[in-house]
């Protein structure tokens, strides 16, 4: 007799959760709207139209160093990028990307660096091509990556200070 006095309990407080769980669900619906009819509020407010032109194309990145040469059509990648340069050092790393293929930029630092009084030690053609530049208290490391025909090429110029001076 005890045991159908507490399957009645379990049974009444199943009910009764089960009453809150549907009254909480039906309650929630009449917030929802039915994605098929028609809406009665009115139509977002229209946005103005655009007042001028497009803004400019903002240019080619900015030349960091002004002996370090860079080629037109590459596109700085800002998260990997670090510039120190106060009146005693300057070092740093750029990263850009580019459409224009290994070769030719390799060639655009080949012909160049030397304006800017660099002087090449030795090129090596792996993987993409790293070119390695000295001039009196300075370094240049100049490494091309090519990351297939989605992403172009990789630019990495790093400018460090020159220890054997």
């Amino acid at each position: 007799m005890w045991v159908k006095l507490i399957f009645a309990r379990i049974s009444r407080g199943f009910v009764v959760c089960g009453v809150v769980a549907l009254s909480l669900a039906l309650g929630s619906c009449t917030t929802m709207q039915n994605p098929f009819m028609k809406s009665s509020s009115p139509p977002p407010a229209e946005l103005p139209p655009d007042a001028g032109p497009p803004p400019a194309d903002p240019g080619p990145p900015s030349q960091r160093f002004a002996d370090v040469p860079l080629p037109q059509g590459v596109k700085e990648d800002p998260d990997k990028t670090f510039v120190y340069e106060d009146q005693n050092i300057q070092v740093g790393r750029m990263v850009y990307s580019t459409r224009a293929t290994v070769n030719e930029l390799a060639q655009f630092y080949i012909n160049e660096a030397p304006t800017g009084g660099w002087r090449l030690v030795n090129n090596v053609q792996a993987a993409g091509q790293e070119l390695f530049y000295v001039k009196p208290g300075k370094k240049l490391t100049i490494i091309v990556r090519d990351l297939g025909p989605a992403k172009g090429r990789q630019l990495w110029l790093t400018v460090t200070p020159d220890g054997a001076q």
